[in-house]
Protein backbone atom coordinates (compact mmCIF):
# COMPACT_ATOMS: atom_id res chain seq x y z
CA UNK A 1 0.00 0.00 0.00
CA UNK A 2 1.34 3.40 -0.98
CA UNK A 3 1.84 6.01 1.76
CA UNK A 4 -0.24 9.14 1.48
CA UNK A 5 1.57 12.42 0.99
CA UNK A 6 1.18 15.91 2.36
CA UNK A 7 2.53 19.18 0.99
CA UNK A 8 4.80 21.87 2.37
CA UNK A 9 5.44 25.16 0.57
CA UNK A 10 8.71 27.09 0.73
CA UNK A 11 10.51 29.90 -1.07
CA UNK A 12 13.73 27.86 -0.73
CA UNK A 13 14.89 25.23 -3.20
CA UNK A 14 16.91 22.11 -2.46
CA UNK A 15 15.54 21.16 0.96
CA UNK A 16 16.13 17.48 1.73
CA UNK A 17 14.87 17.34 5.34
CA UNK A 18 12.46 19.63 7.18
CA UNK A 19 13.52 20.21 10.77
CA UNK A 20 11.04 21.40 13.41
CA UNK A 21 11.21 25.07 14.34
CA UNK A 22 9.30 27.21 16.82
CA UNK A 23 6.08 28.68 15.48
CA UNK A 24 3.68 31.17 17.06
CA UNK A 25 0.59 29.45 15.59
CA UNK A 26 1.21 26.47 17.89
CA UNK A 27 2.27 28.35 21.00
CA UNK A 28 5.96 28.39 20.16
CA UNK A 29 6.29 24.60 19.88
CA UNK A 30 8.87 23.29 17.44
CA UNK A 31 7.01 21.74 14.49
CA UNK A 32 7.05 21.11 10.77
CA UNK A 33 3.79 22.02 9.03
CA UNK A 34 2.20 20.20 6.10
CA UNK A 35 -1.25 20.05 4.50
CA UNK A 36 -3.20 17.80 2.19
CA UNK A 37 -4.04 20.80 -0.03
CA UNK A 38 -1.27 21.71 -2.47
CA UNK A 39 -2.66 25.23 -3.11
CA UNK A 40 -2.87 25.92 0.61
CA UNK A 41 0.78 24.89 0.98
CA UNK A 42 1.70 27.24 -1.86
CA UNK A 43 -0.27 30.18 -0.44
CA UNK A 44 1.16 29.63 3.04
CA UNK A 45 4.69 30.37 1.81
CA UNK A 46 3.84 34.00 2.61
CA UNK A 47 0.52 33.57 4.43
CA UNK A 48 1.66 34.15 7.98
CA UNK A 49 -1.42 36.07 9.07
CA UNK A 50 0.63 39.25 9.46
CA UNK A 51 0.87 40.37 5.83
CA UNK A 52 -1.33 37.82 4.07
CA UNK A 53 -3.98 35.54 5.56
CA UNK A 54 -5.04 32.29 3.93
CA UNK A 55 -8.47 30.85 4.68
CA UNK A 56 -11.36 28.82 3.34
CA UNK A 57 -15.05 29.68 3.14
CA UNK A 58 -18.10 27.81 1.95
CA UNK A 59 -19.90 29.59 -0.88
CA UNK A 60 -23.47 30.05 0.40
CA UNK A 61 -24.92 29.73 -3.11
CA UNK A 62 -22.97 26.74 -4.44
CA UNK A 63 -21.98 25.02 -1.19
CA UNK A 64 -18.43 24.68 -2.51
CA UNK A 65 -15.31 25.30 -0.45
CA UNK A 66 -13.36 28.34 -1.72
CA UNK A 67 -9.86 29.50 -0.83
CA UNK A 68 -8.97 33.13 -0.13
CA UNK A 69 -5.73 35.03 0.34
CA UNK A 70 -6.43 38.34 2.09
CA UNK A 71 -3.91 41.17 1.86
CA UNK A 72 -3.52 42.49 5.43
CA UNK A 73 -0.93 45.15 4.54
CA UNK A 74 -1.03 47.24 1.38
CA UNK A 75 1.16 45.89 -1.41
CA UNK A 76 1.83 42.50 0.19
CA UNK A 77 0.02 40.49 -2.51
CA UNK A 78 3.15 41.35 -4.51
CA UNK A 79 5.02 38.85 -2.31
CA UNK A 80 3.26 36.21 -4.40
CA UNK A 81 4.85 37.50 -7.63
CA UNK A 82 7.76 35.15 -7.05
CA UNK A 83 8.70 31.53 -7.52
CA UNK A 84 7.87 28.97 -4.86
CA UNK A 85 8.50 25.31 -4.20
CA UNK A 86 6.04 22.58 -3.28
CA UNK A 87 7.51 19.66 -1.38
CA UNK A 88 5.83 16.31 -0.83
CA UNK A 89 6.35 14.51 2.47
CA UNK A 90 4.97 11.27 3.89
CA UNK A 91 1.80 11.69 5.92
CA UNK A 92 2.91 9.13 8.52
CA UNK A 93 5.33 11.68 10.05
CA UNK A 94 2.40 13.98 10.91
CA UNK A 95 -0.63 14.34 13.10
CA UNK A 96 -3.55 16.75 12.88
CA UNK A 97 -2.65 20.08 14.42
CA UNK A 98 -3.58 19.99 18.14
CA UNK A 99 -4.58 23.65 17.80
CA UNK A 100 -7.06 22.54 15.12
CA UNK A 101 -5.58 24.86 12.51
CA UNK A 102 -7.65 24.33 9.37
CA UNK A 103 -6.04 21.82 7.05
CA UNK A 104 -2.77 21.79 8.98
CA UNK A 105 -0.80 18.77 10.10
CA UNK A 106 2.26 18.98 12.34
CA UNK A 107 5.32 16.86 12.95
CA UNK A 108 7.59 17.14 15.96
CA UNK A 109 10.44 15.24 14.27
CA UNK A 110 12.65 15.70 11.21
CA UNK A 111 10.74 14.97 7.99
CA UNK A 112 12.52 13.76 4.84
CA UNK A 113 11.43 15.26 1.52
CA UNK A 114 10.05 12.92 -1.14
CA UNK A 115 9.97 15.41 -4.02
CA UNK A 116 10.22 19.08 -4.93
CA UNK A 117 8.36 20.98 -7.65
CA UNK A 118 9.05 24.57 -8.67
CA UNK A 119 6.17 26.96 -9.28
CA UNK A 120 7.39 29.83 -11.46
CA UNK A 121 4.96 32.43 -10.07
CA UNK A 122 2.90 31.75 -6.93
CA UNK A 123 0.32 34.47 -7.70
CA UNK A 124 -0.30 33.25 -11.26
CA UNK A 125 -0.63 29.64 -10.09
CA UNK A 126 -3.12 30.51 -7.34
CA UNK A 127 -5.20 32.68 -9.68
CA UNK A 128 -5.21 30.02 -12.40
CA UNK A 129 -6.58 27.48 -9.89
CA UNK A 130 -9.45 29.73 -8.74
CA UNK A 131 -8.02 31.06 -5.47
CA UNK A 132 -9.44 34.48 -4.59
CA UNK A 133 -6.69 37.07 -4.02
CA UNK A 134 -8.29 39.94 -2.11
CA UNK A 135 -6.50 43.32 -2.20
CA UNK A 136 -6.18 45.30 1.03
CA UNK A 137 -8.96 47.80 0.35
CA UNK A 138 -11.47 45.04 -0.47
CA UNK A 139 -10.72 42.75 2.49
CA UNK A 140 -13.38 44.09 4.92
CA UNK A 141 -16.19 43.74 2.39
CA UNK A 142 -14.98 40.32 1.24
CA UNK A 143 -14.75 39.11 4.83
CA UNK A 144 -18.24 40.43 5.55
CA UNK A 145 -19.58 38.61 2.48
CA UNK A 146 -17.96 35.42 3.78
CA UNK A 147 -19.51 35.89 7.22
CA UNK A 148 -16.17 36.62 8.89
CA UNK A 149 -15.60 39.39 11.41
CA UNK A 150 -12.97 42.11 10.95
CA UNK A 151 -13.59 43.55 14.41
CA UNK A 152 -11.75 41.20 16.77
CA UNK A 153 -8.35 40.25 15.36
CA UNK A 154 -6.19 37.79 17.30
CA UNK A 155 -3.33 40.26 17.08
CA UNK A 156 -3.53 44.04 17.49
CA UNK A 157 -3.10 45.81 14.15
CA UNK A 158 -2.45 49.34 13.04
CA UNK A 159 -5.42 51.64 13.83
CA UNK A 160 -5.80 52.56 10.15
CA UNK A 161 -5.97 48.98 8.95
CA UNK A 162 -8.59 48.65 6.20
CA UNK A 163 -9.41 52.38 6.20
Amino acid sequence: MENKVLYHGSNTSGIKIFKPSAHKAVGGKEVVFATDNELYALAMIHGTGDQLAVSFSINSQTGEKEMYVDELEKGKLDLLNAPGFIYTVEENYFQKSPEELEGEHVSFTNVPVLSERKIENIKDELKSKGVYLIPYEKVPRSMQERGKSTGNPEKEHAPDRFK
